[in-house]
């Protein structure tokens, strides 16, 4: 019976020892594979964590992938920039891309673009924080991100190869072609909304239940960590084109609040009447076109160049 268990012992040992073998083993080459992209949402990431030089940079969603012409601006403040924005992601992920950046490079001027309800509570801002899977132990303020995530992830991640398993389909797709360098990070949707009834933003009915407070500790380590490191910040909104100006909004009011108490400065051009209504500007309710992207770069450059020669 002693030596029955002795030599199952020895059998589960061996076969733990394979998987673990085979997993960082596999998990290796998939890491050797996918810093090998050259474009895409990880290429981003990477490019933050790894070697961000640029004298501009601009962080946030969609809006902010889509929104800030890198190239225009590099051409109108005379400095390099580079757009970091990926589709669908918060306060979550741009605050350790930030602090990442923080540690080997001082940029003259980082922008956060932020959407009037980004301090509303939503699961996926959570689900979305895979994106950093891949960089586990990468750093404390990467792993501590991961650590948010629902369903134990970060307990997942001990895994080599259930940090990239997701990643496949990207490796392929970017793992050839040419670099996202080129385009500093901007990534234009063509096509406007002059055919289509476009509708006015209202939001639904809140309360102060649905705040993140993730997300506001988030906003406030990310403005002291920009200060602490004698950088300067500039949040913004970018145009949306026909929203509700006279509703009241509390995440929009929470938003002003701390940035006013932070002395942080806010360009905010939501309900800009330049754009506001102006259909030839969007390509859907929320997102401009190349057309309204470059008006509103060429707004934001002389705003940020002022900023920077000040």
């Amino acid at each position: 019976m002693g030596n029955n268990y002795k030599v199952l012992l020895i059998k589960l040992f061996i076969m733990t020892a394979v998987i673990i073998s085979v997993d960082a083993v596999a998990g290796l080459g998939l890491k050797n594979i996918f810093y090998k992209q050259k474009k895409g949402k990880y290429y981003k990431v990477t490019h933050a964590i790894k070697n961000a030089k640029e004298d501009i940079l601009i962080f946030g969603n969609s809006h902010a992938s889509e929104h800030f012409d890198a190239p225009l601006m590099k051409k109108l403040t005379l400095n390099t920039v580079f757009n970091f924005g990926n589709q669908g992601q918060s306060l979550l992920y741009v605050y350790p891309l930030v602090k990442s950046i923080l540690a080997y490079h001082k940029p003259l001027l980082i922008i956060v673009n932020l959407d009037y309800d980004e301090l509303q509570f939503k699961s996926e801002a959570y689900e979305r924080l895979s994106i950093l899977l891949p960089y586990y132990h990468i750093n404390e303020v990467i792993d501590s991100a991961i650590a948010l995530m629902p369903y134990n992830e970060d307990l997942k991640c001990h895994s080599f190869l259930y940090r990239y398993n997701s990643t496949l389909g990207n490796i392929m797709l970017n793992i050839s072609g040419k670099k996202l360098i080129s385009n500093q990070g901007y990534e234009p949707i063509a096509g406007n909304i002059c055919r289509v009834n476009g509708t006015e933003k209202i939001e639904s009915p809140t309360n102060a239940s649905s705040f993140d407070q993730n997300k506001i500790k988030y906003l406030m380590m990310l403005i002291s960590a920009v200060h602490k490191a004698n950088v300067k910040l500039l949040i913004t909104t970018t145009p949306i084109y026909n929203y509700n100006a006279n509703q009241k909004n509390i995440y929009k009011e929470k938003l002003r609040r701390i940035l006013n108490g932070l002395n942080v400065k806010y360009l905010d051009y939501g309900t800009n009447n330049e754009f506001k209504g102006k259909c030839q500007y969007f390509s859907d309710d929320t997102h401009l076109n190349p057309d309204g992207a470059d008006k509103w770069t060429t707004q934001c450059s002389s705003y940020a160049k002022a900023m920077i020669n000040n």
